[in-house]
């Protein structure tokens, strides 16, 4: 088999957009739409801001390329950075289930900012946004869930491959030298989960960087630098050092390049928490409404894949009285008793008070688990939900949610898509802004990268055009 690097630099480099079908085009308007949206939003998060001004500290404004929601421009490699932490900072971002990778947080900064930065067309944007998740999504397929296994961020892992894709793409860089940026990127590639020890901050830091080295790595082999070509194979190759050699899949790194499309099995987040858990926060759902409340419930078991257990699960005792709003939304019993006290989970379930409320403390106690034997449930095919109650009357309920809502066989509607991004971006946009960048996305790819990037800045409301709009 020739090396994976050099096939999938073939693809990203020479993919255009009249390559891509219809189905892959509307899934990059709808994943791009819902990424400014959570960054937009996440900027606001003091992880965020803090990042933006230690970035503007080192940077100035040099390359007028704007992190979305404010006022602020950077360098393109730093604007990717920003953006990029942004968009994970609320765990709000989409996911492709079967490689566990939170892709467009990545690679949609990615392609904003070279895009603008290289005056590309809405075509080259959608093409090598679409490449760039090909690459991502395969790269995690391959690992076959070891990344996570030992102990690294899959999301980081494979997402700066796909980072690297968009970007070579978008610098046209030859399908040679776009192999080359491939293989810069492994020595770059990084992310440990060791963030789940205090709930740090650091897991935003991941996509941001990998964002970011992306952009470096690409221009790098640009200038002539060169990368290993067997970065994934060889002796000492990423699925080697990162993941498991007896159960990684080094085929699956470029099965059905332009064939079968990747970019059509990704999930969008209802819930602004760990996807993990979403059906869970569904099937406690469908407990309520039986009319079953919080006094009514002895104890909840729920089954839950291995793979979720250190994520969501454990310590135990953390994960009952999380210490920060971070570690909420990474608490199974925190969320589950949260959802059926509450009523819903949102962006005020995870306000600090909350994390102190007896009500929910007292029924997250009555929350356990157990791990789910091999091929019990679909995972990670989907992001299954199985709890069983038992209640003070002496009943079980068992509600199972085998595919979680915002999965591809399960989908948000283009109105909840475009809902979410309002709610998301109306307070730094403003209405009327938030609207245009509705539609400017709507538009794509006539939409040219420049007049998004503008859109997306708070600096930019757009506010002739209601008068334009009148006119017509």
């Amino acid at each position: 088999m020739a090396n994976a690097a050099l096939r999938l630099g073939q693809f990203a480099a020479t993919l255009s957009f009249a390559d891509l079908p219809t189905v892959a085009v509307e899934c990059a308007r709808r994943h791009l739409l819902d990424t400014f949206g959570v960054a937009i939003r996440g900027q606001g998060h003091a992880t965020a801001a803090s990042s933006l001004r230690a970035m503007a500290s080192i940077d100035g404004a040099a390359g007028g390329i704007p992190v979305w929601g404010t006022d602020r421009r950077l360098a393109a490699g730093y604007a990717a950075l920003a953006n990029g932490i942004a968009a994970h900072v609320l765990d709000f971002d989409d996911t492709h289930t079967d490689s566990i990778v939170h892709g467009s947080a990545i690679i949609a900064p990615v392609v904003v900012a070279l895009g603008q930065r290289r005056d590309a067309s809405g075509e080259d944007l959608i093409a090598a946004f679409v490449a760039g998740w090909e690459v991502a999504a395969r790269v995690g397929l391959a690992a076959k869930g070891t990344f996570h296994q030992r102990g690294f961020h899959t999301t980081s892992i494979a997402g700066i491959f796909g980072a690297v894709a968009a970007a070579s793409h978008l610098l046209g860089l030859s399908p040679a030298a776009t192999a080359q940026a491939i293989g810069l990127a492994g020595s770059q590639a990084s992310g440990i989960n060791e963030y789940l020890s205090d709930s740090s901050s650091a897991k935003s830091l991941h996509v941001g960087w990998s964002a970011h080295a992306g952009v470096l790595a690409a221009s790098l082999a640009q200038s002539g630098m060169t990368g290993p070509a067997s970065v994934f194979e060889g002796r000492d190759g990423l699925l080697r050092t990162h993941g498991i050699r007896e159960q990684v899949e080094p085929a699956a790194l470029a099965a059905d390049l332009g064939t079968r499309w990747e970019i059509s099995r990704i999930s969008i987040k209802p819930y602004p928490c760990c996807h993990f858990a979403h059906a869970f926060i569904d099937c406690v759902g469908g407990l309520a409404a039986r009319g079953v409340a919080a006094s009514d419930i002895a104890s909840i078991e729920c089954v839950v894949p291995e793979i979720e257990r250190p994520l969501i699960c454990e310590p135990l005792g953390e994960k009952l009285r999380p210490a920060s709003p971070y570690a909420a939304k990474f608490s199974l019993p925190f969320l589950v008793a949260s959802r059926i006290v509450e009523g819903s989970i949102g962006h005020r379930t995870f306000e600090t008070p909350n994390l102190k409320r007896a009500d929910i403390l007292e029924l997250a106690a009555r929350v356990s688990y157990r791990i789910a034997a091999p091929g019990e449930t679909p995972f990670p095919r989907t992001f299954p939900g199985w709890v069983e109650a038992r209640l003070v009357d002496g009943r079980t309920i068992v509600e199972r949610m085998d595919v979680n809502a915002g999965h591809p066989d399960n989908p948000l509607t283009r109105e909840q898509v475009e809902a979410k991004f309002l709610d998301n971006a109306r307070a730094a946009l403003g209405e009327a802004g938030a609207k245009r960048v509705v539609e400017l996305v709507a538009e794509l790819p006539a939409t040219s990268p420049t007049r998004l990037a503008g859109a997306l800045s708070a600096g930019s409301l757009h506010v002739s055009q209601p008068d334009r709009r009148k006119a017509s």
